[in-house]
């Protein structure tokens, strides 16, 4: 602005050498003062409106499942430009929460409405916003082969190009099964449902909850209805052996070692929108052999967030917008309640993956912990 004023001044210098009307250079005068004024003034205000707008440091605490996302230069401009944030992320546990002092955290945003749900009961009388930003279903991964004779044995269903599991307490009840007896005769092993360590990983957690409402013939359980599926349950995960840590992990070794080591897992939906967006070398392979089994219903992978301080709200309400919910969306695969977000999976639908998703809630804390007793063997 300064450099405009200036040439203002030439300008005028140049005009007085050559007009000699007084009238006409006191009006060309006042022309001068009043436009070097008011360009004075908005290049002052311009100034100072630069300097009013600071970027704040938002600490949370994050469930792994959201990492890469938070990595993300794309997300982390969007939020920087947008509402002037910047994450200072600390990656926990999927399922914990801070059991002790809050100080210095702005925010906490775990990976399943459970969690939100535990947090409220240990800390009845504390003040916070809360809101679920993202929800992904569990779905189950698998190959060409192995799908054709699960279909064969009426546990999945083919509705266009989804690939849906209308059974799967039968699914988990053939456990005692080999493969070759449905008629897989180069696969070797029992019939099992691989998943996540369930007391450490979050679609792990999810899957046990899943596993109780299938064997509970589609309803969720309560504390009454738990007790008769126990048994079954420990048995189920007896025969998977150890899980892995991570479903993260777990995901990188189906896709990576194939059919042969790993026929049919448990995991979350977007781990597969996230492998083909962003490691195009694995974009033929997804195409060809990856098949997306739906249970119907599933339950959902919720990532509510969870605002503690004025700055945590600030975090809180940037990350409904709709840039950053259709970004997670298309790239990292984290669905949307949005209604003016469209969870169109595009290219992917080839694979199996629908536009909309029939979901139940998860048993309540109480009968989840019953569950996990399940797992390892107790109650």
């Amino acid at each position: 602005m300064s450099l405009y004023v200036l040439l203002i001044c030439a300008l005028l210098i140049v005009l007085l050498s050559v007009i000699h009307q007084w009238k006409l250079l006191v009006l060309l005068a006042l022309l001068f003062a009043g436009t070097a004024f008011t360009l004075l003034w908005y290049s002052t205000l311009n100034k100072g409106d630069t300097a009013e707008k600071e970027i704040e440091s938002v600490h949370i605490l994050y469930g792994t499942e959201k990492r890469s996302l938070l990595k993300d230069p794309e997300f982390q401009e969007i939020l920087r430009e947008k509402h002037g944030i910047v994450i200072n992320g600390t990656k926990s546990d999927s399922l914990g929460l801070p059991e002790g002092s809050l100080e210095g955290i702005d925010g906490l945003w775990p990976s399943t409405a459970t969690a939100a749900i535990m947090f409220r009961q240990q800390r009845p009388d504390l003040q916070y916003k809360a809101h679920n930003i993202f929800n992904t279903p569990v779905v189950l991964y698998s190959w060409p082969d192995v799908t054709e004779a699960l279909i064969r044995q009426g546990v999945v269903r083919k509705r266009g190009n989804l690939h849906i599991v209308a059974d799967l307490g039968k699914l988990l009840k053939m456990g005692d099964r080999t493969w070759e007896s449905v008629r897989l005769t180069r696969q070797e092993g029992l019939i099992t449902v691989r998943t996540a360590d369930p007391e450490k990983n979050s679609a792990g957690f999810l899957a046990a909850g899943l596993t109780s409402i299938a064997l509970n013939n589609g309803s969720i359980p309560d504390q009454k209805e738990i007790g008769r599926h126990l048994p079954a349950i420990r048995k189920i995960y007896k025969r998977m052996g150890d899980p892995e840590r991570s479903a993260d992990a777990l995901f990188n070794k189906y896709v990576r070692q194939g059919q042969g080591a790993f026929p049919l897992i448990s995991a979350c939906e977007n781990q597969v929108i996230e492998l083909y967006q962003t490691r195009p070398a694995y974009q033929d392979k997804i195409r060809r052999l990856v098949r997306v089994l739906i249970p119907e219903p599933t339950v959902l992978s919720e990532h509510p967030f969870i605002a503690l301080t004025e700055k945590g709200e600030m975090l809180l309400t940037a990350l409904q917008d709709p840039d950053i919910q259709k970004f997670a969306w298309q790239k990292y695969g984290f669905r949307s309640d949005a209604v003016e977000i469209d969870n169109d999976p595009g290219i992917l639908k080839n694979i199996g993956l629908p536009g909309q998703i029939k979901s139940l809630n998860l048993p309540s804390p109480e009968v989840m912990g019953r569950i996990l007793e399940g797992v390892r063997g107790k109650g």
